[in-house]
């Protein structure tokens, strides 16, 4: 049985008054793939942002190892690896300087980062490119330098948002290719996607982000089975038309001449309460005098 390396317990998370996360509950074992999946603008970027200390929560739990990554951020640095979307290497750098760069914020010695780099310039395939400055590379190169950048500390767990975003299927399968090596390294790994037939293939657990909460969660295979679906795509699709379905019925229903009736009542009975209450206290005043 796998380890629970981190764990969101009850995570609420809102931006002014609008609520992206609401009562997240949500394990990620140790040593797997975990993808995240959800349409957009669900919060899947927000939970990897949570899990890394980046984004506090309003309310619940954050756990890494049973412990709060909020009371550690030091160790949560060191241990995670974070690879945004739209890269956060630097243009103008080289491909080399750009690793010698993240390894020197690491704190890691000269040797380490020299060594370091050479390992990942192999490991990505960007050893003839070491010299050439990013602006320069083409977008599957700068997504596999994006992913030596947030490797170079060797982290023990990596947090990839939308690592194959905006690639052809050619450079796709380069990018899953490497995910699978680290995992065969021993890194655990959480990804979102919106690309759903390469996390049926790539995952060993799904957790599915909807209407803000994570509605399941479990490996591809038993979530298809328990929608009884052929692909992934068939459950996304099944999942958030009973959303929608929900959704419309709770507008129906507040919409509905009963309940705005009953809420008609309901305030009608509390103004009498009120008017009521005043009264007595007028009288009881009065009587006093």
């Amino acid at each position: 049985m796998n380890t629970e390396i981190i764990q969101l317990k009850g995570v609420v998370k809102k931006f002014h008054n609008n609520v992206v996360l609401d009562n997240v509950n949500l394990s990620i074992p140790e040593d797997q793939i975990t993808g995240i999946i959800g349409a957009s603008g669900e919060g899947k970027s927000t939970i990897l942002k949570i899990m890394i200390g980046f984004y506090k929560p309003n309310k619940g739990e954050v756990l890494y190892l049973k412990r709060s990554v909020f009371n550690d951020l030091d160790h949560v640095n060191k241990t995670f690896g974070f690879a945004t979307e739209d890269g956060s290497f630097y243009t103008n750098l080289t491909v080399e300087e750009n690793l010698h760069h993240f390894g020197y914020l690491y704190n890691m010695k000269h040797s380490e980062v020299n060594k370091r780099a050479k390992e990942l310039l192999h490991f990505v395939g960007l050893a003839d490119a070491a010299n050439t400055r990013a602006k320069y590379l083409s977008v599957g190169m700068k997504k596999r330098l994006d992913f030596a950048c947030s490797m170079v500390h060797t982290p023990k767990i990596l947090i990839m948002d939308e690592p194959t975003a905006d690639l052809d299927p050619l450079l796709r399968k380069q990018i899953l290719t490497l995910i699978r090596k680290l995992k065969n390294q021993g890194t655990t790994i959480v990804l979102t996607t919106q690309l759903l037939e390469e996390m049926d293939t790539l995952c060993d657990k799904i957790a599915i982000l909807c209407n803000k909460k994570i509605v399941e969660e479990g490996s591809p295979e038993k979530i298809r089975a328990k929608y009884k679906a052929n692909s992934l795509n068939d459950v996304f699709e099944k999942i958030f038309a009973k959303y929608d379905v929900k959704e419309k019925k709770q507008i129906e229903k507040k919409d509905s001449p009963l309940v705005e009736k009953q809420n008609i009542k309901k305030e009608e009975k509390t103004e009498s309460q009120v008017f009521q209450k005043n009264s007595e206290k007028i009288k009881t005043g009065a009587e006093n005098d």
